[in-house]
């Protein structure tokens, strides 16, 4: 596949982003490492990551803090991304990530509790999947039940467990954009509606759920993905 990702198209998708005091609280970069990721294109997403230190590192008084924070909020953006999109394109963009990152800005230890126990994974990630879905959260859960037990207790535990329900580097806002930008280039829209209106219920303006739609059906599209279902809007 071609380049997609040359710095003339990241500038535009870069734009479509409203502006935020703090360039790490910005996603126009979370939005499109993980829509590259998504849409299989994990060479893409190395230069989202240049061209995103190379803008943080232009502005005055930007910390080594401010250039690791970024670093692990595509990193865990990416990792949180491959439960909708497959473990294979987050494995892919993952590795593509690491080769780009600078070793000082690697993680060599997990950012999560690895020592909780198996009750604890569950009930946090009980919590956080009623915090994420508030008043459909039962019936939600209970179509999982009945699908597939298995696939409940999954996402109990492992899904919204372990995965979503570390919020130490990018937030439940953030998470919910990640989901949308997700979902859009992984082809897979049709639950997308309430997630869009879920991102404003959990802290985002209607201009940044709107920007990272935006962002991720433009990669999607330049990405080839076959969109076969229209995208809907908030």
């Amino acid at each position: 596949m071609a380049d997609i990702a040359t710095t003339e198209f990241l500038n535009e998708l870069q734009s479509l982003y409203p502006a935020t005091t703090k360039y790490v609280d910005g996603g126009w970069f979370l939005a499109a490492s993980i829509a590259f990721s998504s849409s299989n294109c994990p060479e893409a997403v190395p230069r989202v990551l240049r061209c995103a230190l190379d803008d943080l590192d232009k502005l005055p008084d930007t910390s080594y803090e401010d250039r690791r924070l970024l670093v692990r909020k595509i990193r865990d953006g990416i990792f949180k991304s491959g439960l909708l999109s497959g473990c294979p394109k987050a494995i892919n963009a993952l590795v593509s990530l690491y080769e780009a990152t600078p070793e000082e800005l690697r993680d060599t230890e997990p950012l999560r509790d690895s020592t909780r126990s198996k009750e604890e994974e569950v009930a946090a990630g009980q919590a956080n999947f009623d915090f994420t879905f508030g008043d459909a959260a039962t019936k939600i859960q209970a179509l999982l039940r009945s699908i597939y037990p298995d696939l409940e207790h999954f996402t109990m535990s492992i899904g919204y467990g372990y995965v979503y329900s570390f919020m130490e580097v990018i937030s439940i806002k953030e998470t919910t954009l990640a989901t949308i930008s997700t979902m859009i280039a992984n082809a897979t829209p049709s639950q997308l509606e309430w997630h869009l209106t879920r991102a404003v219920h959990h802290g985002a303006t209607v201009e940044e759920v709107r920007a990272v739609r935006e962002i991720a059906l433009r990669i999607a599209i330049k990405a080839g993905v076959p969109l076969k279902i229209e995208v809907p809007n908030i």
